[in-house]
Parts: structure tokens; C-alpha cells; sequence
């Protein structure tokens, strides 16, 4: 079976139920804080500027530095952009018929992949809407339990966080009636 993912161990009746990712506002969050650095050198400049008229001395700077420094500048930021939004596109978790996987984007060119649980170790699944923001663009937490060594995963901001844990209970309930339908042959 061919994935898109890069998981070599896919079983062979395993099948991808559903991709989570986070919530489009956590890129925007990301995004508006990129802009403001955009922005602050035309207000902070021209107030530098006008101190120094003040106290008459004007430092004489080129036309081609500052074009040469508003142009590294914007392609610093440009490449800032492209890095979170890289982080945001590919970090992802990947629910199967048998278990979850966790596809962690780290910058550009560092990506860890684990199968954090399969699908009957978990014991309960919470889904959490923090804030105003939250419960209005529906985005939050989902905390899985289980009776493993490590106890609790978090997806952190996800989408319908709501929908999240019905679509891992859908997989859990098919898991089950699928293995029953086999010990039954």
C-alpha cells in the first residue's frame, strides 16, 4: 500500500480514517505576530529619524542601504513565514483503523514520526474548548488516556476538537467490530 506520509509499517488492511491538524488560527496567531515585525521598522525608523533631526545631526545613509536593508529584512520575514507555515502544514496526526500516528514537523528539514498508541490501549478521550476564541472558532485540546507507561497525549489546538474524539471512537468501535468479525471465521 502506497501513504503519503512516509509510515513504512502500514499494516495491510490499515487504512487512514482521518488527518488532524491544528487549527487554522494557530497559523494566523503565528502569521499576525510576523506582520507586526514586518511593519515596526516604518514606525521606528522615521521616529529615529525625526529624534535626530532634532538634535540636528541627519546620518547621511545611501538610498541603496536602505533598500538594501528593507530587503534583507523582508526576505528574513519571508523566510520566517515559510518556515511556520511548513510547521503548521506538516505537523500532523494521523488516525488509522489500528492507531494514532504523530508526524511532527520540526523547522524545515527535521520531521519525527512515532505511533504514539494503538487504538484499543485507550481508556477515555476528553475533548477541551478553552476561551472565547476557542469556543467560537471551535478549536482546542483533545487528551487521550491510556493504561500505558506513558499515560495521557495531547493534540494541542486541533480543529473540532469535538469531532476529533468522535472520529477516534468510529475507528475504535470499527477496530472492534473487525477483529470480532475475524475471531468469528
Amino acid at each position: 500500500m502506497i501513504n503519503p506520509f512516509g509510515l513504512n509499517d502500514f499494516k495491510e488492511n490499515e487504512q487512514v480514517v482521518a488527518i488532524v491538524r491544528h487549527h487554522w488560527f494557530v497559523l494566523l496567531r503565528e502569521v499576525f505576530g510576523l506582520v507586526i515585525l514586518f511593519l515596526a521598522p516604518f514606525f521606528v525608523i522615521p521616529i529615529a529619524f525625526a529624534i535626530a533631526v532634532q538634535g540636528g545631526t541627519v546620518p547621511p545613509v545611501p538610498g541603496g542601504v536602505v533598500i538594501f536593508f528593507a530587503s534583507l529584512w523582508t526576505l528574513v520575514l519571508w523566510n520566517l513565514l515559510f518556515v511556520r507555515w511548513t510547521d503548521y502544514y506538516y505537523d500532523i496526526w494521523v488516525i488509522t483503523n489500528h492507531r494514532i500516528v504523530d508526524i511532527d514537523q520540526k523547522g524545515l528539514f527535521n520531521r519525527s514520526t512515532a505511533t504514539l498508541l494503538t487504538l484499543d490501549h485507550i481508556q477515555d478521550i476528553e475533548a477541551q474548548l478553552n476561551g472565547i476564541i476557542g469556543n467560537l472558532l471551535n478549536f482546542g485540546n483533545v487528551t487521550i488516556q491510556t493504561a500505558a507507561a506513558h499515560r495521557e497525549f495531547i493534540f494541542e489546538e486541533v480543529a473540532s476538537p469535538n469531532g476529533v474524539v468522535h472520529t477516534i471512537r468510529d475507528a475504535q468501535n470499527q477496530g472492534k467490530h473487525s477483529a470480532g468479525s475475524a475471531h468469528s471465521v
